[in-house]
């Protein structure tokens, strides 16, 4: 049995997918423009113990990455370097695979590129425009929110709360809090053709497209950053109703917090970005999984490097384990293991596993036993390489 935290209700439910074995898994992926930081690391780490997880219990999952290729950032970027914006978005969508090979990451089945899936995206803006869910205004594409009776209740916010938000400021909207679909009125340098017009597919959109193209109407668990909630995920799931006409196309929607370092989260702009490869380098990806692991995904981890040193005696502690693992475990550590499973089980809380895991390790290495299939089992649910 599985329990995960629902953003959306609000509570720990009891997780069983539309269609099992198979559990469907949306992430939200990078946007193609730098390299993977601390903060992106969790996140697919985080989703990566859910699969490895999930494989444990019988499960077989089918995870798809969006890869953000059409995005202003890589615009920006590929106009300050002088080349063409599909030229940097492969540089740092094989950077990302790089990244992923570093922390083993095994886990992702799919990579979806955003700029593969232009004409998708603009057939599903003009089912959307005859649906009149969506409109154009000024030349651009705009979702109405208003057409979605629950809008907001993923971020927790009222209509009067929504109506503070100025959301793609542009003239003749319908409603302030209604998103752009497509964008026609700015230059970027190169646009996509659809039926409403030349343009470039806004973020939103894009998402939806590439999950109803991959997954169709429904599936389990869409994952990201929990700062991600509103609007894109808001604007997600509303699109989504209005694609498919059902009231509950997704499961679970499962939000992991930030990074910070000192306080504040992990930007370029603010000059305090680390980056995943640097650390994984440094001090290898088991240590680097302890130290997230150590706190449950749904809190805050402000990054400091003692903190994540301190981790080095219980990983030096499991790899005496591994030398003292036999043919057989022992009734004391069987009992343990199964709490350790358990405690990922709720909610993945990790850091209780953790604790199961050093308390397995202190038996082992005294007058208790440990299997190699027992003790190789956990750590393949870890992800550590031993």
């Amino acid at each position: 049995m599985l329990k995960i935290y629902n953003s959306f209700s609000s509570k720990i439910e009891d997780f069983e997918p539309f269609d099992p074995p198979v559990v469907k898994i949306f992430i939200c992926g990078p946007t193609l423009y730098d390299y993977t930081h601390l903060g992106h690391a969790r996140i697919f780490l985080t989703y990566d113990l859910l699969c490895r997880f999930l494989k444990t219990r019988g499960y077989k999952t089918d995870v798809l990455v969006n890869m953000t290729d059409i995005n202003q950032s890589v615009f920006n970027k590929a106009i300050v370097q002088g080349i063409d914006y599909h030229t940097l978005s492969q540089f740092y969508s094989n950077e990302f695979i790089k990244d992923l090979d570093l922390l083993n990451i095994k886990t992702i089945a799919r990579f979806a590129h955003v700029s593969d899936y232009v004409k998708n995206i603009s057939k599903h803006i003009s089912s959307l425009i005859e649906k009149r869910n969506a409109y154009s205004a000024n030349g651009n594409i705009y979702f109405d929110t208003k057409t979605i009776k629950d809008y907001g209740k993923l971020s927790k916010q009222s209509r009067k709360q929504l109506n503070l938000h100025r959301m793609d400021i542009g003239p003749n909207k319908k409603n302030q809090e209604d998103f752009m679909l497509w964008n026609c009125s700015e230059d970027f340098g190169f646009s996509w053709k659809g039926d409403f017009g030349k343009g470039v597919p806004w973020w939103h959109i894009q998402d939806s497209s590439v999950v109803i193209e991959n997954f169709g109407l429904h599936y389990d668990v869409h994952g990201g950053a929990d700062e991600l909630a509103y609007p894109h995920h808001e604007a997600h799931l509303a699109q989504y109703k209005a694609m498919t006409d059902l009231e509950t196309p997704v499961k679970i929607w499962m939000h992991v917090s930030l990074v910070l370092s000192k306080g504040e989260k992990i930007s370029k702009s603010r000059g305090n970005v680390v980056l995943a490869r640097d650390l994984v380098t440094k001090y290898g990806q088991n240590l680097l999984r302890l130290y997230l692991f150590s706190t449950h995904y749904r809190k805050e981890i402000d990054y400091n490097e003692k903190n994540l040193l301190r981790n080095k005696s219980f990983l030096k502690k499991i790899q005496q384990t591994s030398l003292r693992a036999s043919h057989k475990t022992s009734e004391d550590i069987s009992a343990l293991i199964q709490e350790f499973y358990a405690s990922l089980g709720n909610d993945l809380n990790s850091p209780k596993a953790l604790n199961f895991l050093e308390k397995i390790c202190t038996k082992a290495l005294k007058n208790s036993n440990i299997s190699i299939e027992d003790f190789t089992r956990i750590m393949d649910t870890l992800g550590l390489r031993i």
